[in-house]
């Protein structure tokens, strides 16, 4: 197939590599022979806000999909020998000097870039780039599919949210067939004993380094959040009832409320999710203040609401019942697993 340019150049960062990076790419393909693909560098990518993977995990999972897209027959005309991945080290890269490209590919905001690279090379006596500009790739509710977004835990990598806020209007009921399996733990343990949390918990920051958490730090359960306070920690979503072991708590062991912006009282039953419940864990995992929820009623059930609306990296911890404290980290994988909880719920 003839095609209408033989050597294009693409820049970007291409973390958490998505469905709008795969139409860029497709779409450079289909215009040019031969395809390079600079990768910013971890220096550059490290300027952007929440979390971007090294160069390494970007590269690897670049040359991963070029890999088994070629396989499958989805890169035409041997795919994977049309397309070279180079580490970028600046904000211009080789695009205004060299003499054997004749294609550059943009998108909407990265169009004028283009202009002025090619207005460099004009005055360097160079023939400009042919700019071929790509449309963005929309989610399902038509906003504009970025890495960013996928970072703050709003939308998958294929563009879906995940969780549609229609589903959190309802009262849901927790099905008996899951309820063992929320007893083990989801995550890392650390134990420790039980009358002693400060043992664990001291573990927990020493190993995860804790105190230097770029993200967002969750506690859910009163002995929790106090186990941390006490450490020096406040987390930024405190999610208490005011109970341990569905006993009350005395009036001094139930945590502090210094250093919250946010107060939020609401209702939920034990083995359920409340419209209300969820709507409060929602507004807390948006917020960028330090929040703090009262549930009248139990919240232990509150991890699977806030991994879906939580930005990726955040730290979710809570108190597992004679064995210690439990970390899980809110990524992709532990998304999809609370999606799959969450959707066996039954609506009362």
């Amino acid at each position: 197939m003839a095609r209408p340019f033989k050597r294009g150049l693409l820049g970007g960062t291409f973390d958490h590599f998505h469905k709008g990076h795969e139409k860029l790419i497709l779409n450079a393909l289909e215009k040019c022979d031969f395809l390079e693909i600079w990768i910013t560098s971890d220096n550059i990518a490290s300027k952007k806000i929440g979390g971007v993977q090294s160069f390494e995990e970007r590269n690897s999972f670049l040359n991963e999909w070029i890999k088994i897209k070629s396989e499958s027959g989805e890169l035409m005309d041997a795919g994977k020998d049309r397309i070279l991945t180079k580490k970028l080290e600046d904000k211009v890269g080789p695009a205004e000097w060299r003499t054997d490209c004749d294609a550059i590919i943009c998108t909407i905001e990265t169009f004028p870039a283009c202009e002025k690279i090619n207005s460099t090379r004009i005055n360097s006596d160079l023939h400009p780039l042919n700019i071929i500009k790509v449309e963005h790739l929309l989610t399902e509710d038509g906003t504009v599919l970025s890495s960013s977004l996928i970072r703050k835990g709003i939308y998958t990598r294929d563009g879906k949210k995940w969780i549609d806020e229609s589903q959190v209007s309802k009262n849901l009921q927790m099905p008996r067939t899951i309820e063992n399996t929320l007893k083990k733990p989801f995550g890392t343990l650390f134990k420790g004993p039980e009358e002693d949390t400060s043992i664990a918990i001291s573990k927990l920051k020493k190993e995860l380094n804790l105190e230097k958490h770029g993200g967002k730090i969750v506690a859910v359960g009163d002995v929790c959040v106090s186990a941390l306070r006490n450490s020096g920690i406040i987390p930024d979503i405190a999610v208490i009832d005011g109970r341990t072991k569905r006993q009350d708590l005395p009036e001094d062991l139930i945590p502090k409320i210094q250093g919250y912006d946010e107060i939020i009282n609401c209702k939920n039953p034990a083995g359920q999710i409340t419209s209300e419940f969820s709507n409060c864990l929602i507004s807390a995992a948006k917020s960028e203040h330090k929040v703090m929820i009262k549930v009248d009623g139990e919240e232990d059930l509150a991890p699977i609401i806030l991994h879906l609306y939580l930005p990726l990296n955040a730290y979710v911890i809570y108190g597992q019942p004679n064995e210690g404290i439990v970390i899980c980290i809110s990524d992709e994988k532990v998304k999809l697993r609370c999606k799959s909880r969450f959707e066996s719920f039954i609506s009362n």
